[in-house]
């Protein structure tokens, strides 16, 4: 009986009771909607048939034989997955999605009835037979109904990554005054803080660039055998023991080389770094060295 359609209802009750007992009546019942119903499982049937065929074709382990028509179509419905995990073939994929479609669309919408219209129905769908398709890997056909379990794992993770993205979309939506604002990348720096940044390390080069040219100077004070001895030590790294055979003296010695060496240039550092005088440097400076020595105070007084 179709929907709207209440005469056979209400003839049953229009009828006396004597009648009833006698069967003289009969309930009725929409002719189109029987053949519609007659053609839906005809068609079903020769899916199956079909189906089973292609799983023959591909050597592929056919459903188990059940008595209950859900059973005996969860076990192809597994058996197709199965048979798509192991072949990676496209027509047993297009099966699956033909003889599953419905019930995999019904629990989409059984899953989404408490969420009104929040999501889009068929959104969830495809988002489930896409990781369908993706992950055959993850499927294991352990029972005749291991794809339906599997399937619905898969549309609940669907639901809450899309309910996870429409929270994000939903705190996005502003009122425009506030889009400009709320809407910056919280990645990037401020316009200000990426130029007080760019200032500080010109100020660094800057200052690090003075550091060495009052190095320099101050090496440059040193006699010619500290200057040999901290260019072997420092920069090439030789060993003390190999470096006093060279010299011909004590290890020890050359250590307290080095130390003397080092003491001098922290003292000369300061002294240029600080604005002091430079009269009192070891070694008296003349000509470009203390115009030198003036201008890398002066650099220094800027930065």
């Amino acid at each position: 009986m179709l929907k709207g359609d209440t005469r056979g209802f209400w003839d049953v009750f229009a009828t006396p009771w004597p009648a009833l007992r006698k069967g003289t009546v009969a309930m009725t019942c929409n002719p189109s909607h029987m053949a519609s119903c007659s053609v839906a499982f005809s068609e079903r049937e020769r899916n199956r048939s079909q189906l089973i065929s292609l799983l023959e074709k591909l050597g592929c382990d056919g459903p188990l034989d059940s008595a209950d028509s859900a059973t005996a179509d969860a076990a192809l419905a597994t058996a197709l997955m199965d048979s798509f995990r192991k072949t990676r073939d496209p027509e047993a994929y297009d099966g699956l999605v033909r003889w599953t479609g419905p019930q995999l669309r019904a629990r989409v919408r059984s899953r989404l009835r408490s969420l009104g219209t929040r999501l889009d129905p068929n959104e969830v769908w495809q988002d489930t037979i896409v990781n369908i398709y993706r992950y055959p890997d993850r499927f294991l056909a352990s029972r005749p109904g291991a794809f339906a379990a599997w399937s619905s794992t898969i549309v609940d993770n669907a639901i809450r990554r899309l309910l996870r993205r429409s929270k994000l979309d939903l705190a996005m939506i502003l009122r425009d005054p506030e889009t400009l604002q709320e809407q910056a990348d919280t990645s990037m720096r401020e316009p200000s803080m990426e130029a007080q940044n760019n200032e500080e390390c010109l100020a660094t080069a800057a200052a690090f660039g003075v550091v060495l040219q009052a190095y320099l100077i101050a090496y440059e004070r040193l006699s010619e055998r500290e200057r040999f001895v901290l260019q072997m030590v420092e920069v090439r790294r030789m060993r003390y023991a190999e470096l006093a055979q060279v010299l011909v003296i004590r290890p020890e010695a050359l250590k307290m080389v080095v130390f003397r060496a080092r003491k001098r240039i922290h003292e000369q550092l300061g002294l240029l770094l600080s604005g002091a005088s430079t009269t009192v440097a070891r070694k008296p400076i003349h000509g470009g060295a203390r115009s030198r020595v003036r201008s890398i105070a002066s650099a220094s007084a800027v930065a």
